[in-house]
């Protein structure tokens, strides 16, 4: 059902490696005489390491900048900035690479003149695929019954440049006999789309559909599908028992090695960043004197208070007037904490709350008690997100990292649902790799209370 699985994907993928090795061959043509080119090709080929390692990272960053799924180029100054952005950071993890192997030192000329080619043939493939429009055709869907669910559907489809499905037909809720659908109800159908179902006859017959190889999905479902979000105004607690997806979320193997993965990868950020939060906390210090790190009551798993760690960012006098979401040029912030908040240099120390195992890397944002307690009387569902540890970044800030009002909260609320849906390695994965686009293309207008 999903949009984001298509051959197309797979294909720039493959493309993108084929060019990168092309471009490292061009380049060693281009670099030596031909007395010696041999000789280096021969060196390179002695380290299939380096060669895996350029590969990999160049995938891992293109997923990182979105340059893999072509219904997200939204214009090509869009496009371009990412081919930037992939380029900036592959050639700092290509750096890395050789700095910390020894046995990779190979020429810097040579590494740039690679880079250089593979991202400019890399670019201009994005530049013709996008101006072809080769994207696989949407599927034909039926939909059936009515209610607001279909009315966001169509405004979801309506506002795709190319949406992985087309409703073909729209059919009335059933009236009760199986015969109200038609004989050709589904002919032509890719896919059937349920807002209203009716009686047993009209499920059987769904069944028998979904079972003879035409999908049959809710609405409810398409829409997670098409947004990422669950749309929490148009499900009941029905739902989130019927589908099966929330029941094994503390009861899974990835449960436990998500835990050795937050130590593991905690551990390595908080020594790789420890000049940066030193250099911060001084800034801090200097800016507005002490304390420099501000501690704070926030809810974690199963609404369980526990103490967040982060560097200050606001005056000292902030909260004189009670707790408030911070906005937009918010004059209670620092001039240098901006910048920290910019680049989320002040969330580094909850860090340490990950290693207290209060936290994980990934995972619903932890919310105040007294801010959280008026959400979940306004908001439908929001005490679901306390069923995991709170996360130092997550799929809805990822997708939607701005919140201070209700309906804010409410979206970021849907966001949160579906990466609990698909709570896994691939969400935990996938929203530590999409988490540097965010920071990269995301400019900070925190909704935190200070």
């Amino acid at each position: 059902m999903t949009d984001t699985r298509h051959p197309g994907q797979l294909l720039l993928a493959a493309a993108d490696a084929s060019i990168l090795v092309a471009a490292g061959l061009i380049a060693a043509w281009i670099r030596f005489p031909d007395d010696i080119l041999a000789r280096e090709l021969s060196r390179i080929l002695r380290h299939p390491g380096f060669i895996a390692y350029a590969l990999l990272a160049q995938a891992v960053l293109a997923v990182t900048f979105d340059l893999y799924r072509p219904q997200t180029w939204r214009s090509r100054d869009y496009l371009l900035s990412r081919a930037v952005a992939l380029g900036i950071s592959l050639a700092v993890a290509l750096a890395l690479g050789t700095y910390f192997v020894p046995g990779w030192r190979f020429g810097r000329g040579l590494l740039a003149l690679t880079l250089a080619i593979s991202l400019g043939l890399e670019t201009l493939m994005r530049l013709a695929w996008s101006a072809a429009a080769l994207l696989p055709a949407p599927r034909r869907a039926v939909l059936i019954g009515g209610g607001p669910i279909v009315a966001a559907l169509r405004e979801v489809l309506a506002e795709r440049p190319a949406p992985p499905f087309e409703i073909i037909r729209h059919l009335p809720p059933p009236a009760g006999a199986e015969e109200a659908l038609g004989a050709d109800a589904f002919s032509g159908a890719d896919l059937v789309i349920v807002a209203q179902l009716g009686d047993d006859p009209v499920a059987d017959r769904l069944a028998a559909l979904n079972f003879g190889g035409t999908a049959v999905v809710d609405a409810a479902a398409a829409y997670a599908a098409l947004t990422g979000r669950i749309p929490v105004r148009q499900v009941d607690s029905r739902w989130f028992i019927a589908t099966g997806d929330f029941s094994s979320l503390a009861t899974t193997t990835f449960h436990n090695v998500q835990r050795v993965l937050d130590i593991v990868v905690a551990t390595a950020m908080l020594a790789l960043s420890s000049p940066l939060l030193l250099a911060a906390a001084a800034a801090v210090l200097l800016s507005d004197g002490a304390p420099v790190v501000y501690r704070q009551t926030r809810l974690g798993r199963f609404g369980r208070p526990f103490t967040l760690f982060k560097l200050r960012t606001m005056r000292k006098s902030a909260e004189a007037a009670g707790p408030r979401f911070s906005t937009d040029r918010d004059d209670r912030v620092l001039a240098v904490g901006r910048f920290l908040r910019r680049w989320r240099i002040d969330e580094l120390p909850q860090l340490v709350n990950v290693l207290r195992g209060e936290m994980s890397l990934v995972g619903p944002r932890p919310e105040r008690p007294e801010l959280a307690a008026r959400l979940e009387r306004e908001i439908p569902f929001y005490a679901f997100r306390y069923s995991v540890r709170p996360g130092l970044t997550g799929w809805a800030q990822v997708q939607y990292p701005y919140c201070a009002e209700t309906e804010e909260h409410l979206v970021k609320l849907e966001f949160d649902l579906y990466s609990l849906r698909h709570h896994g390695p691939t969400m935990y994965l996938m929203v530590l790799v999409r988490t540097l686009g965010a920071l990269v293309f995301t400019p900070s207008k925190r909704g935190d209370a200070i």
